[in-house]
């Protein structure tokens, strides 16, 4: 992905990596937890539960205690609270953490449980060695999974960066027909449980498809001699499906299945999954994946003309003359045409990485004790690009969590296989350099994303992508340690690194991100550039 391209040397800051362990808590021995490819496990402070790396990801759960894994499992029919409080079940916050703490293998009801059990620390990443903990579930889930080999590592790992993160083992999941819900109902809320999705269960060979609340045992059985159809949608009868687990009395959480409504999820997959913006012209009525350039009008075309007069400067760089052989800035940028991508794969998992964005955000503020201990989570609001945007009346974009409209400079060509098959960072600095580390690099300023624009049929490209920049790492030293600052976002508290060379030598802010999920490039705009000039920022 086209980036800044400077050398890296020295050092810069970095976040520990440990506080702090908490005891274990009443009725657990402590245990191992350290992990493989991904992050180091860190603990709370007494009394709190942190049952994945600090709060980056919305499965960190903060509670007084774990509990005991109830021996039932999937099976347990009980209800009182006292066995509740004691014991946690597949569908609880805390099971997870409590299998690791009594050595168990868990019970899987969901993808997203399957993946949680990988990513031990709540990096929301986990490496192979990581993944392997579930390999052998998932091929006993789906015949068409192999071992996990150097070829299919690859096609896992979509985007390239040595690591898997939810959207990918979700798309890779449901490709090869792993038989369980995707598990995200309380992450997306109504875009999960919408109308289109029945809820499902998830306990391994229970082929129930919608959650149909379990009926009360006719007292009368056999013998019952009641017609009318309130008393047969209320009561079971000797002989229907229902009736060996049926009860008494109703329990509106138990399905007729004879599983909890908690072990249920919804059953939407692929492209029904999530939302999509409402000005979009595709939508999705079902599971089937979407993929179109939808050309915008010119109403549309002046609100970019308008960002990209605001985003303008005349501040020329090395990489200037390094990628166009002058110093010389054109004097304007002229928007000739635009595609919005409608891309459905790529919008999901935008969507998953935000959602989760969101909830951590969300965790932060509910727990200001243990946030504390966390870098700062601020918001980032004086970014040109975004300004002008929302001053344009263009869609809302959530501040809360750091989501920006940015430039990305490239090729045509490349601008279209960005769009239809993302990011892929596997290819990161080998155009360009990595001065902040092997990120997919964006800007603010029209003027520096086309430092890196190429010229095909006397057209210039650029991508203005939806950015996630979530907690940011902030660097303004001369010489960044890029190793260091790639490890504070791939492997630490951070989701990307601003690089403040505005400040270090008046040029530009460069804007890093490590995911691909958490960029989504929405439009493809074509343009000519204005005269060259010699500004004032020309060296003499």
């Amino acid at each position: 992905a086209p980036g800044p391209g400077h050398g890296a040397s020295s050092s810069s800051s970095s976040w520990p990596h440990a506080l702090p362990s908490a005891p274990p808590p009443a009725g657990h021995a402590p245990t191992a937890m350290a992990s493989s490819g991904s992050s180091a496990s860190m603990s709370g402070p007494p009394g709190a539960s942190f049952s994945h790396f600090s709060m980056r990801r919305s499965r960190s759960m903060f509670s007084e205690n774990i509990r005991k894994v109830c021996p039932h499992g999937v099976a347990c029919y009980r209800r009182n609270p006292a066995h509740n409080n004691e014991f946690a079940h597949p569908a609880d916050h805390d099971y997870l953490q409590a299998c690791r703490l009594e050595d168990r293998d868990p019970e899987f009801i969901s993808i997203f449980s399957l993946f949680l059990w990988c990513d031990k620390d709540g990096s929301g990443k986990a490496g192979r060695e990581e993944m392997q903990n579930v390999w052998p579930k998932l091929q006993a889930m789906s015949p068409s999974i192999g071992a996990l080999d150097d070829k299919l590592w690859l096609v896992l790992d979509d985007d390239g960066n040595g690591y898997v993160n939810f959207s990918e083992f979700a798309e890779f999941t449901t490709k090869n027909k792993v038989n369980l819900p995707l598990g995200l109902d309380s992450l997306l809320g109504e875009a999960a449980t919408n109308s289109r999705a029945s809820l499902r269960c998830g306990v391994v060979n229970c082929f129930c498809t919608t959650f149909t609340e379990l009926r009360a045992r006719c007292k009368y059985g056999a013998t019952c001699y009641q017609k009318s159809p309130d008393h047969k949608k209320n009561f079971a009868h000797p002989g229907e499906p229902d009736w060996e687990a049926s009860k008494s009395d109703r329990y509106a959480e138990m399905c007729s299945c004879g599983h909890k409504k908690k072990l249920h999820a919804s059953s939407a997959t692929g492209s029904s999954t999530v939302d999509y913006p409402p000005y979009w012209t595709m939508t999705s009525g079902g599971e089937d994946e979407f993929n179109s350039f939808v050309p915008v009008d010119v109403d549309f075309l002046e609100k970019l003309q308008n960002l990209v007069e605001k985003s303008y400067s005349d501040v020329t760089t090395r990489d200037r003359l390094r990628h166009g052989g002058s110093w010389m800035v054109p004097r304007d940028f002229r928007v000739t045409s635009c595609l919005r991508n409608e891309n459905s794969k790529l919008w999901r998992k935008y969507t998953y990485a935000k959602k989760n964005l969101q909830k951590e955000k969300e965790l932060t503020i509910q727990n200001p004790e243990i946030a504390a201990q966390l870098p700062d989570y601020s918001v980032v609001d004086d970014v040109v690009t975004t300004k002008a945007w929302e001053a344009s009346q263009g869609e809302a974009l959530d501040e809360n969590v750091n989501e920006w409209y940015l430039w990305h400079g490239t090729s045509r060509s490349a601008a279209e296989n960005i769009c239809n098959h993302d990011f892929k960072l596997c290819l990161a600095g080998l155009a360009t350099g990595t001065l902040y580390g092997r990120g997919t690099y964006f800007a603010e300023s029209i003027t520096k994303a086309d430092e890196y624009a190429r010229v095909e049929d006397g057209k210039f490209t650029v991508l203005l992508c939806r950015v996630l920049g979530g907690r940011v790492r902030r660097c303004d030293v001369r010489e960044p340690d890029a190793e260091q600052l790639t490890l504070d976002c791939v492997e630490g508290p951070y989701d990307c690194v601003v690089g403040d060379r505005r400040k270090v030598s008046g040029t530009y802010r460069e804007f890093v991100i490590f995911d691909a999920e958490n960029v989504y490039p929405e439009y493809v705009l074509s343009y000519t550039r204005g005269e060259l000039y010699k500004s004032p920022s020309h060296p003499s």
